[in-house]
């Protein structure tokens, strides 16, 4: 079972694979969106039903936020517009 540590890493490897996307060698993003895809499937149970929120929603950055013990800012957690 995924552990909190274990997420806060795979979205910090996520987050430096994004921020270097615009550098001459870009890190590979295949492996930590493989990562969150699957934490995302299977949650801990443990896991506050938030945080299993931002995970299903695929609001990383929110996911993030909150393990950082803050509230993110409230939004539509890809919801399409009216």
């Amino acid at each position: 079972m995924p552990t909190l540590d274990h997420l806060k890493q795979t979205l910090e490897l996520y987050f430096q694979a994004v921020d270097s996307q615009k550098s001459a060698q870009p890190l590979d993003l295949t492996q930590p969106v493989l990562a969150l895809e699957k934490l995302s499937q299977e949650p801990h149970p443990s896991w506050h039903p938030q945080l299993r929120h931002y995970m299903e929603s695929r609001s990383y950055r929110k996911a993030w936020t909150w393990l950082q013990g803050s509230l993110p800012e409230k939004g539509s957690c890809s919801k399409p517009a009216p």
